[in-house]
């Protein structure tokens, strides 16, 4: 009887406090509905008369300024005004015109009924603060502001002002009307740029004006940061004006020139075309968008013979050749059912390693890779960087294409066109960061836009970001002794600059569109580094689709001769009593003990006229196969224009 009576206590108390817990939760309910009732029905209007009375207005600080590397002035804020309407103000009397409607139109020289339209559309998507008019000069503000017309309120914002017009447009970018960024770098580091919004709450009048003597409530707003770039603007001004005149020249649809310092990865220039002015493009028209691309990180191509020295340097690296190595050139290469020739459709015999750049042989850049093998090959190609973003900054950046020998598609085919620069994809900042790669004794070094970030707090500064070791300095020493051999050995070729000693390679590739090759058109390139025994500069050269000529020894390399003495002593390197003389380079076979011992010369004649025969024999068709590898006889490339035997291209 105990235990039960004990139990029947317990169960009362619970019971007791459960009820309590209920019956407080349904007084606050209770409470929270009479409270409700009173705010919207009851004291209705006097609520909806205080927010009528309350303005809440986000401030924005000036956005931050774009240097040069220099402190000059890219992109920057100026004072301006906008005007803004309270369309619940003007709701009153449905949108329909007033005095203020009409007047203000006036003061715009905007018609009354855009004026309306602006602020009925607003209203209906649910907004209560339509934007009218913006980028108003301070005299305009001041007078609409002392007009005080009824729901019109004026606030100060800024207005971005591009100081040199369309100069590094490409790298800079734009902002739209509301400050945000679009392209460039003004889109990727817009929230850096623009700073963080406040907040200013403040009572009004019945026509929208602020109460005298009421303190308004105000969150500060945050000023954006200061951009420095590694940009150049004497060294921008010059590859812009020097692009255009070529792209002129030729009767181009566009091109690059990218200058880059090898020891930090700093971008001096890049210029692009076409390109556009920010403060007058038109961005209603759909051809405009498409400007707005960073084509140097966003765009790819086939890099043609430029990236033979890529191939050149992996073999090398991987000890399978050395510069005197040597092979027996028959003119062509038969892989799988593909036929691979030269550019000059003719035979060279036997050829060392720095020949097959001197000359640009497709067949001896085949030969090389087939030595080095697929797995390695391609190693170094990621080594390099390829296949992987440059992570300069740019919006819209793509590591390009590159096909291994692990995927599906990939055929032994694949490895021989990609070894001269065909059936691989990159863009212009890939191959500028290989090059560079070279120049800085092999250690890869990633293209840098942004030098310092200026803030409130102090400067922030950017160092200089290295990747892996792609190849040793020794092969990078050994590339660029035979990458020289190619420009200063070599009688005229149109690279040379009296003064400086050059090394690069030029590139002709063809035009690929809508899945396939155009006919008789190119992409003409030269990337090359000065000066060859301490670069100072990596300068990328590129014509698209030029008209009468289509070599990149003819039409490219020559753009970077005319550079060189302009940049050079502007970058602190001035001329010596150097002269490329040819007659200094030995690159023809020797008795060198790593030459190839398979190879015996007393067989080497009956060999070439063999194959030769054989292969004049057979279709010359170059159409794409069925596996989708593109034609083998697109590398045409001839660097100067029959000048000399051993002309790179």
């Amino acid at each position: 009887m105990a235990s039960s009576s004990s139990g029947s206590g317990f169960e009362s108390v619970s019971t007791w406090r459960i009820r309590a817990v209920i019956a407080l939760l349904i007084g606050l309910a209770v409470i929270v509905v009479v409270r409700l009732v009173m705010i919207q029905v009851v004291d209705h209007g006097y609520h909806e008369a205080y927010a009528d009375r309350t303005w809440a207005i986000e401030t924005k600080g000036p956005r931050g300024a774009i240097l040069d590397r220099n402190g000059f002035p890219l992109a920057t804020s100026i004072d301006a005004w906008e005007v803004h309407v309270d369309t619940r103000l003007w709701a009153r009397s449905q949108f329909q015109p007033t005095d203020a409607s009409r007047r203000l139109a006036e003061l715009l020289r905007e018609s009354e009924s855009r004026v309306l339209a602006l602020a009925a559309q607003t209203a209906a998507a649910g907004g209560h603060d339509a934007l009218i008019a913006y980028g108003l000069s301070n005299a305009l503000g001041a007078q609409i502001h002392a007009e005080s017309l009824h729901g019109v309120q004026v606030r100060k914002t800024s207005s971005r002002r591009y100081i040199e017009g369309s100069m590094a447009a490409p790298v800079i970018g734009l902002v739209g009307r509301d400050e945000q960024g679009l392209a460039g770098l003004e889109y990727q580091l817009d929230e850096v740029l623009a700073g963080q919004a406040g907040l200013l709450v403040q009572e009004v009048d019945g026509l929208g004006h602020p109460i005298p003597f009421q303190t308004p409530r105000e969150l500060p707003y945050q000023e954006g940061a200061t951009l420095v770039l590694t940009i150049d603007r004497n060294l921008q001004w010059l590859a812009e004006t020097t692009l255009l005149k070529y792209v002129q020249l030729w009767d181009a649809q566009g091109g690059h020139i990218i200058m880059m310092d090898p020891n930090n990865g700093d971008i001096l220039a890049l210029a692009s075309l076409p390109t556009y002015d920010p403060e007058r493009i038109d961005l209603n028209l759909p051809e405009s968008m498409a400007l707005l691309r960073s084509r140097a990180a966003s765009d790819i191509y086939e890099p043609g013979s430029t990236f033979k020295v890529v191939t050149m340097a992996a073999a090398l690296d991987a000890g399978i050749v050395s510069p005197n190595t040597t092979f027996l050139d028959t003119g062509a290469v038969v892989v799988e059912d593909r036929t691979i020739k030269n550019f000059d459709l003719a035979y060279h015999g036997e050829q060392t390693m720095t020949q097959i750049l001197q000359r640009s042989l497709n067949t001896g850049s085949v030969w090389v890779a087939q030595q080095l093998g697929a797995q390695a090959f391609y190693a170094y190609l990621y080594k390099f960087g390829f296949g992987d973003t440059t992570q300069s900054g740019l919006p819209g950046e793509i590591g390009g294409v590159v096909t291994d020998s692990s995927s599906i598609r990939w055929s032994p085919a694949q490895l021989a066109t990609d070894s001269f620069g065909q059936g691989i994809a990159v863009t212009p900042l890939q191959m500028v960061q290989a090059y560079a790669t070279i120049a800085r004794g092999g250690q890869p070094i990633r293209p840098r836009l942004v030098t310092a970030m200026i803030t409130d707090d102090g400067v922030e500064r950017f160092e200089p970001r290295t990747a892996p070791r792609a190849i040793s300095e020794e092969t990078a020493a050994t590339l660029t002794w035979m990458m020289q051999a190619v420009v200063d050995g070599v009688v005229g070729h149109p690279a040379q600059v009296d003064g400086w000693p050059i090394a690069g390679k030029s590139g002709t590739s063809d035009v690929v569109e809508a899945g396939g090759y155009l006919e008789d058109e190119s992409i003409a390139s030269f990337v090359g580094f000065a000066p060859a025994d301490d670069p100072r500069v990596v300068v990328l050269v590129r014509i698209d689709r030029p008209q009468g000529e289509i070599f990149g020894g003819i039409v490219a390399a020559p753009i970077f001769a005319e550079l060189m003495p302009q940049v050079l002593p502007y970058l602190g390197v001035p001329p010596t009593a150097y002269v490329a003389d040819p007659g200094d380079w030995e690159t023809a076979p020797t008795e060198d003990p790593d030459a190839e011992q398979g190879q015996e010369q007393e067989e080497s004649e009956e060999e070439q006229a063999a194959l030769t025969a054989e292969v004049n024999a057979e279709d010359e068709d170059s159409e794409d196969s069925p596996d989708g590898n593109p034609p083998a006889e697109t590398d045409v490339e001839d660097d100067n224009d029959e000048q000399s035997e051993e002309a790179d291209e």
